[in-house]
C-alpha cells in the first residue's frame, strides 16, 4: 500500500489547495466526500425555501464541486444511488413522474437522505432552505413556470429543449438535466453552495459520523471509519475503472486465507477519499496519459517535478542555446542543462520522495498499476540528468534547433511513426519501456535502436519529404532522435562515444560511408534547386540498400552523380569533389571494398556531413 500512503500525503501536504480552482482549464483538489458534476440548471430560491429563479446553463459551464456518498460516487445500475444535495430531476423533482419521466425515480430516497442531513447537529440555514423547498415536491412545474423546461400537447416533458426559447442549451435531454442550488441571504456574501466552504464542512462532518464500520487502517495505522466503496472516475478515460475494489465474495476467492474483503486489507474512508483525490488531481494536472494508460510522476511535498515525459526541449527550453558552428562535444554543448538541473536541485526539499506511477485500464471495470517507483528526489534529479545527457544529439524539429534528448514519444514515433493508423497502444509500451531506462538507469533496448534505424533508412515512407514541410521535418525528426538512440546505445554497450558535429578525423568505416552519402544527396540536391525541380535524390532513394551493401550501391550513386556535378559552378563542382577525394582518402582499401551490412553508425556521420554541408552552402549562397 505504499502507492496509497504517498498520495495521502500529497494530499495533507497540499491541504491548502483544496476546493480552489484558479481559472477555468485548472484542475481542483476535491474536498474529501466530493465529486465534480456539469450542471445544467440553476435554481435560487431563499431562506425560507420559496422558489425564486432558475437559470438553463450551456454545456461550456464549468464543472461545480457537489457533496456525494461512498455509494453514489460509483453509481451505477438500474436503481443509481442518488446524491445528497444537486442531482437530476428524477431525484429532486417530486412531480418527476407526473410530467411523464421515465428514469428511475429517485425523489423518496434523495428526500430522507436530505432530511437525515437537514435535521442532524452539522446543519445550517442553506441546507434546510433545500430541504423546505424539495419537500414542496414541485421543481418542474416551477421550470415550466420560469420557462425553462418545455411541455408537449399532453402536458408532458419534451425530450430536447426549446431551441426558440434557448440558443444555447446542454447537451442532455430535459428530463436528465442537472440542477444545482443557490440560496439568497441577506449579508450572506455566497449564495451558490458549490462554491461555499460551510457546506463542505457541513457534509464532511455528517458523513464521518455515519460511518459506522471501524477496522484497522493500514495507512494510518490504527483503527478507523472503514471505506466501503472505494471511488472511481480517476481517469477520464475510463471512468468506471477502479484501483481497489472487492465485489466477487464466491467460490475460491480468499483461497481459505481470509473470510471477507475486510481481512484481505483496511482502509479507512478518510485515507480512501484523501489518496483518490489527490490521484485524479495529479493525473489530470501533469499525468501523461494516452487512450487508457496514464503515466505519473510526482513530488509528495513539491507535486511538479522535471517533465519526464518531453524532451530536453520540453525540460529546458529557456536556457538551451543553439549548438554554433564549433566542433563542440557534448559535454561543452551540456552546460546549459547541467545548470538547468543544478537550479532545480536548489529548489527542491532535499527529504522529499519523487514517485513514478504507471496505470491501465484492461476492461472497463478495472484500473491496474502496471509500474510503481518510489525515489529519493536526489536520485530522480541524477537519473534524469544521465538520460539527458547520454542519449543526447543535436535536433531540428518543431522549429527549434536544440541539444539534447528527444521525448519517450518522439521515440516511439521514430519506431512506429506518427499516422492515425499507428496504434497507440504499441506507442505507449515503447514509451513505458523509455521511462525504466530514464527513472530505473536501464541501457536502452536494442530493437528500439534499430527498428528506429531501419525506419529512418526506408527513406520511401517519406517520398513526400520535399513537396510537405510537415513530411520533412518528419524526416529530419526521425534522423535525429535515431541519432541520439544510437549515441546512447553506444555508451551503453561501450562501443564507443560521438560528438555532436562533424568529426573529421574519425576514420570508421560506417561513419565515413555515411559522410560520402550526405555529400552525394548534397550535390544531387544542389543541382536540382538550380532548375527548380523537387523530387526525391538518388541518395535518399537507394538509403535502404545502401545500408545493406553499401560498396555496391555507392558505385551506383557515384556514376549517377556526374549529370549533377556538371551542373554547378566551377567552383561548386570542384569543392564538392575534393570533399568526395578527402572523404575516400580516410578509408582503409579493405575496408571500404568490403559489401557488409552498415551499422547505425553511419547515420551519425550522415546527420553530421549533412549538417556541415548545409552551414556551407549557405556561406556559399550568401
Amino acid at each position: 500500500m505504499s502507492w496509497i500512503q504517498r498520495l495521502y500525503e500529497t494530499y495533507e501536504r497540499n491541504q491548502s489547495q483544496v476546493g480552489i480552482k484558479i481559472d477555468e482549464s485548472s484542475t481542483v483538489l476535491l474536498p474529501i466526500g466530493h465529486i465534480e458534476a456539469r450542471s445544467d440548471i440553476e435554481v435560487t430560491i431563499n431562506e425560507k425555501g420559496n422558489f425564486l429563479s432558475a437559470n438553463l446553463l450551456d454545456n461550456k459551464e464549468d464543472k461545480i464541486i457537489i457533496p456525494c456518498t461512498e455509494s453514489s460516487a460509483g453509481r451505477a445500475g438500474q436503481t443509481p444511488k442518488n446524491h445528497p444535495l444537486s442531482d437530476k430531476l428524477q431525484y429532486l423533482a417530486g412531480d418527476y413522474e407526473t410530467y411523464g419521466g421515465k428514469k428511475w425515480f429517485g425523489y423518496n430516497f434523495f428526500l430522507k437522505d436530505l432530511r437525515d442531513w437537514a435535521e442532524s447537529e452539522f446543519t445550517n440555514i442553506k441546507l434546510q432552505a433545500v430541504y423546505k423547498y424539495v419537500k414542496k415536491g414541485c421543481l418542474i412545474k416551477d421550470l415550466v413556470e420560469a420557462k425553462i423546461l418545455s411541455l408537449n400537447k399532453n402536458g408532458m416533458l419534451e425530450e430536447k429543449w426549446d431551441k426558440d426559447i434557448h440558443k444555447s442549451s446542454p447537451s442532455t435531454t430535459q428530463e436528465q438535466a442537472f440542477v444545482r442550488w443557490r440560496v439568497e441571504i441577506q449579508n450572506d456574501l455566497e449564495p451558490r453552495l458549490w462554491l461555499d466552504r460551510k457546506m463542505y464542512d457541513s457534509w464532511i462532518n455528517y458523513e464521518n459520523s455515519r460511518h459506522n464500520v471501524k477496522g484497522y487502517c493500514q495507512v494510518l495505522g490504527k483503527k478507523a471509519a472503514l471505506a466501503l466503496n472505494h471511488p472511481k472516475n480517476i481517469y477520464s478515460n475510463c471512468a468506471n475503472a477502479k484501483l481497489i475494489s472487492s465485489n466477487d465474495d464466491k467460490n475460491f476467492t480468499y483461497r481459505g486465507r481470509f473470510q471477507n474483503d475486510k481481512e484481505a486489507y483496511g482502509i479507512s474512508y478518510e485515507v480512501s477519499q484523501k489518496a483518490h483525490n489527490a490521484l485524479k488531481w495529479l493525473i489530470a494536472k501533469q499525468g501523461y496519459a494516452k487512450d487508457k494508460k496514464v503515466i505519473l510522476c510526482w513530488g509528495v511535498a513539491h507535486t511538479e517535478l522535471p517533465n519526464i515525459y518531453g524532451s530536453s526541449l520540453d525540460l529546458f527550453e529557456e536556457d538551451n542555446d543553439q549548438v554554433d558552428d564549433k566542433g563542440y562535444t557534448a559535454e561543452e554543448v551540456a552546460y546549459p542543462l547541467i545548470n538547468k538541473i543544478k537550479g532545480y536541485r536548489s529548489k527542491l526539499n532535499k527529504q522529499d520522495r519523487v514517485v513514478i506511477m504507471g496505470m491501465e485500464s484492461a476492461t472497463d471495470g478495472r484500473l491496474s498499476i502496471t509500474y510503481y517507483q518510489d525515489i529519493d528526489i536526489q536520485d530522480f534529479i541524477e537519473r534524469l540528468e544521465k538520460w539527458h545527457l547520454s542519449c543526447s544529439w543535436v535536433h531540428e524539429y518543431n522549429q527549434k534547433t536544440f541539444f539534447g534528448a528527444p521525448s519517450p514519444m518522439d521515440i516511439a514515433e521514430s519506431v512506429y511513426g506518427d499516422g492515425k493508423h499507428v496504434d497507440i497502444k504499441a506507442k505507449m509500451r515503447v514509451v513505458e519501456r523509455v521511462l525504466l531506462c530514464i527513472i530505473d538507469g536501464y541501457r536502452i533496448p536494442t530493437d528500439i535502436v534499430y527498428s528506429s534505424i531501419n525506419k529512418t533508412v526506408h527513406r520511401i515512407s517519406f517520398d513526400n519529404a520535399l513537396h510537405d514541410k510537415k513530411k520533412k521535418g518528419d524526416l529530419n525528426k526521425v534522423l535525429s532522435v535515431t541519432c541520439a538512440l544510437y549515441n546512447k546505445y553506444s555508451k551503453d554497450y561501450k562501443k564507443g562515444e560521438y560528438a555532436v558535429t562533424l568529426e573529421n578525423e574519425r576514420k570508421s568505416r560506417d561513419y565515413l560511408y555515411g559522410r560520402l552519402l550526405a555529400v552525394a544527396q548534397n550535390i544531387e540536391q544542389w543541382a536540382l534547386s538550380k532548375t527548380n525541380e523537387s523530387r526525391m535524390t538518388n541518395a535518399d532513394r537507394l538509403m535502404h540498400r545502401f545500408a545493406e551493401h553499401p560498396f555496391s550501391t555507392w558505385k551506383t550513386i557515384e556514376l549517377s552523380l556526374k549529370p549533377y556535378l556538371n551542373r554547378l559552378g566551377v567552383n561548386e563542382r570542384k569543392s564538392r569533389e575534393r570533399l568526395l577525394d578527402e572523404i575516400m582518402s580516410l578509408f582503409e582499401s579493405e575496408e571500404f571494398i568490403s559489401d557488409t551490412r552498415l551499422t547505425g553508425e553511419f547515420l551519425l556521420g550522415y546527420h553530421c556531413q549533412r549538417q556541415e554541408l548545409n552551414k556551407k552552402k549557405s556561406t556559399e549562397d550568401n
